[in-house]
């Protein structure tokens, strides 16, 4: 049996290379944030300027050296009592576009819960393509559950 090669700073490297490519083609993409730590974790965050939509979000990603698979995710905020009354109606959304959610504690009571729309990739099998269906699939998840959030007090999802 064959045995898999650990990724490296060098297949990090390349791939957030393919990510500023694919992303500078697609839209207006900026990395805020680019650093490999000192045990060779690749963590960056950048900033997304969609050219059919009218906000920026910003798309975090993080691989762990040695491991398989890079994360990407995107955060919302959802109001406490919005996710109290629909949580399972939430889950149950991401859940179709293949996408986990991880609530944070709320910090203030009334307050914003920050939520990730979380998904991950396969390095040795990533390329530009799957770069963009998986930032498609993460977008489309948001969007998919915004009407959910309609009722929230403050009218308003994003943050």
């Amino acid at each position: 049996m064959k045995k898999r090669s650990i990724p490296g700073k060098s297949d990090l490297e390349a791939i957030r290379n393919q990510i500023l490519d694919f992303a500078c083609v697609a839209h207006d993409f900026r990395a805020e944030t680019d650093e490999f730590l000192h045990n060779g974790d690749w963590n960056g965050v950048f900033v997304v300027d969609f050219r059919n939509h009218s906000e920026e979000e910003r798309l975090y990603c993080s691989a762990p050296s040695g491991e398989h698979f890079i994360r990407f995710w995107l955060v919302i905020g959802i109001d406490s009592e919005v996710w109290e009354k629909e949580h399972e109606k939430i889950l149950r959304e991401a859940s179709r576009y293949d996408v986990a959610i991880d609530p944070a504690p709320i910090k203030k009571e009334g307050g914003k819960r920050l939520c990730r729309l979380y998904s991950r990739v396969w390095i040795p099998g990533f390329s530009q393509r799957v770069f963009g269906l998986t930032l498609s699939n993460l977008m489309e998840c948001k969007s998919a559950m915004l009407p959910i959030f309609s009722d929230q007090p403050s009218g308003h999802v994003c943050s």
